[in-house]
């Protein structure tokens, strides 16, 4: 009653702004630079769509989501007069868009698994990555050397090559490390 305009929405979209109060638990910034595997980052969220919602949310209410968290995030440092300054002053386009392009492979989060959603991400940032760091990568050291692309940014190509040159040893061990999901009977392909 406190809430008309609350009230006023029929009860699927009532469900939806529901949705975007919730605690999902969920690190955007992990997501985006890969800084942690899928169970990490998607597990909590994954159970709030499922055991909290009853799988009653659709892509729809993630995007919604996503608007609040935008419209929450930009007016975080209110600046009167100002507009929205902490996108234009403190998030280089670059991640802006990174954050922008990702919301995308997170709404997949409602049909797929955490590593499919990561997996997928993934690999598009590195087909997009400019310069082009190749052919997507497979084999062992496929997920670290997508995972550390994603990390070091406009970095990437000097990362990627101080990972080559790595010992051996090394390599297998983030490549191991990274490559765990934190997902039961899950892996990526």
């Amino acid at each position: 009653e406190m809430m008309p305009s609350f009230w006023g929405l029929d009860p699927s979209e009532q469900h939806s702004v529901r949705f975007t109060q919730c605690n999902l638990c969920f690190n955007h910034g992990w997501f985006v630079q890969a800084e942690a595997p899928p169970g990490a980052i998607f597990t909590k969220f994954r159970q709030c769509l499922i055991r909290d919602h009853m799988s009653k949310i659709g892509s729809r209410d993630v995007a919604l989501y996503f608007v609040h968290w935008l419209t929450d995030l930009a007016g975080a440092e209110p600046t009167p007069l100002g507009g929205c300054e902490k996108f234009v002053l403190k998030f280089p386009l670059p991640v802006l868009n990174s954050f922008l392009r990702s919301f995308e492979f997170v709404e997949k989060i409602v049909d797929h698994t955490e590593t499919e959603v990561m997996e997928e991400y993934l690999k598009v940032r590195w087909v997009e990555h400019i310069p082009s760091p190749g052919p997507v990568p497979t084999g062992d050291s496929a997920v670290a050397r997508m995972r550390l692309l994603c990390m070091a940014q406009m970095n990437a190509p000097l990362v990627l090559k101080d990972f080559e040159a790595l010992s051996e040893e090394d390599r297998l061990v983030l490549s191991v490390e990274m490559s765990l999901t934190g997902c039961v009977g899950q892996s990526f392909s």
